[in-house]
């Protein structure tokens, strides 16, 4: 749920002025961490998202050709399957689904980003 709440809160900063995202994007991070709170996450689960949101900033920054998306994609699943250590924890059902779709949708922004900072560089020199 907080990443959830995190892509939420990333589509308010990509489109200003729309109420909606930003504020479910909000209520699903506050919901999200207080659930991670209550049920208190493993350390190895939550270092290996860390990893994962470094591997990300790594993809948007550097030209790593998709190669640490991809790692950090794998990260994000194995953190989320481990993450909450008490019985029901996270199915690896859900878990890994969803670290797919947001580890695909983050890398591919990330690229993205990249992209337009270089374009937008070359643009300014070619003036």
């Amino acid at each position: 749920m907080a990443v959830i709440g995190l892509l939420g809160i990333y589509a308010e900063l990509v489109w200003p002025g729309r109420f909606a995202p930003g504020l479910l994007g909000a209520g699903a991070l506050v919901w999200g961490s207080y659930v991670l709170w209550r049920d208190s996450a493993g350390g190895l689960g939550a270092a290996l998202v860390v990893a994962a949101v470094l591997l990300f900033l790594a993809e948007s920054f550097w030209n790593t050709y998709f190669v640490s998306g991809a790692l950090g994609t794998a990260s994000l699943a194995a953190g989320a399957c481990i993450l909450v250590e008490k019985p029901p924890g996270i199915a690896p059902e859900v878990a890994i689904p969803a670290s797919i779709l947001c580890g695909g949708v983050t890398t591919f922004l990330g690229y993205a980003a990249k992209q337009g900072r270089v374009k937008k560089w070359s643009d300014i020199r070619d003036s």
